[in-house]
């Protein structure tokens, strides 16, 4: 959903509620402890309100924020909403979509009860976005998948822009700010993604040195990933479980649920991703999930020999590629 259109939602309720711009004014400009000419630029789009501050007016206020986030409640609702970020530019437009994305995890993040559901057939994003060499070789297969081959720059050459460093340090601090993440994982997460890493090699748009450099990270995502698997928290201390399922499910998914905001997420490639907030959608996904995680051997925490087990293999892969690369 456009941001216009959540704004014209919520100005509309408004002027139900109050039938003088003046008056309205006054109230958001209390409920944020913003200045009345601020109040008025947001509200005349000149700057954004955020979803937190526009969550905040909603509850202050009694606006049915569901109805506000995703327009009148007898409109039609798309299930799907492609977020297309563009790593060739940071124009406005691109970065707002990213924002709102992130955004929209701070806010479900608020409710006492949040849950972050992850299934991924390689590391989880939760861990990755923290090192370098991972983030510009998903910056590379977006290119490589967006633009082609003729685009594609050395992987040494694309340089993570501070601002782009920025929204990544904001996406992982989002999501990390969920109550309980539980994550489904493939016994092959290192396989799989030494996999995509060997094809680029193979087609000589990586080099050895740049194969040595993502596997330095990924030795360090692993062991990250180790000790979370170990303590069954992330850093921050939020309760993380991990699952290893016995069936193979198809693509990268995320589901958050709270009481405040659910969302599915679907990630066709490494960087953009696709967002339905339809409540059929999350549920039916949910549901998939759990059918997956039913199967599913639990190696946080406890199980410390299926764990062990787990590890041994993921490192046998890496060190196998090691080799191939002679490190």
């Amino acid at each position: 959903m456009e941001y216009i259109q959540i704004l014209d939602s919520l100005k509309s309720y408004l002027a139900i509620r109050y039938n003088d711009k003046k008056i309205y004014q006054k109230k958001l400009a209390a409920v944020l402890g913003m200045s009345i000419p601020t109040v008025r630029r947001r509200l005349a789009g000149d700057t954004l309100f955020t979803l937190e501050e526009i969550s905040v007016i909603c509850e202050e206020l009694k606006i049915p924020v569901e109805e506000v986030f995703y327009n009148c409640s007898h409109c039609t609702r798309q299930p799907l909403e492609f977020l297309q970020y563009d790593f060739n530019g940071y124009e406005n437009e691109s970065n707002e979509v990213f924002d709102q994305s992130t955004e929209m995890f701070f806010y479900a993040a608020q409710s006492e009860y949040s849950k972050f559901y992850i299934s991924c057939n390689t590391l989880p994003n939760i861990l990755n976005p923290s090192f370098e060499w991972l983030a510009r070789f998903a910056a590379f297969q977006w290119i490589f998948f967006a633009k082609g081959s003729g685009a594609l720059p050395s992987l040494s050459d694309i340089t993570l822009a501070p601002q782009l460093k920025e929204r990544l340090d904001r996406y992982l601090l989002a999501v990390r700010c969920l109550k309980k993440s539980v994550c489904l994982v493939s016994n092959k997460i290192i396989e799989n993604y030494i996999t995509e890493i060997r094809r680029f090699y193979l087609l000589g748009y990586l080099n050895k040195d740049d194969a040595r450099q993502l596997v330095v990270d990924i030795e360090g995502v692993l062991k990250l990933f180790e000790q979370v698997c170990i303590h069954g928290r992330l850093e921050n201390g939020k309760e993380m479980e991990i699952y290893c399922p016995d069936l193979f499910f198809p693509n990268d998914m995320y589901i958050v649920e709270s009481d405040r905001m659910n969302f599915t997420v679907f990630q066709p490639n490494p960087v953009n991703p696709m967002v339905s907030k339809s409540p059929n959608v999350c549920y039916t996904v949910t549901k998939w999930f759990n059918l997956w995680m039913y199967s599913s051997t639990l190696i946080s925490q406890t199980g410390v020999q299926i764990r062990q087990q787990f590890m041994e293999e993921q490192y046998q892969a890496l060190n196998e590629f090691k080799a191939y690369i002679g490190m």
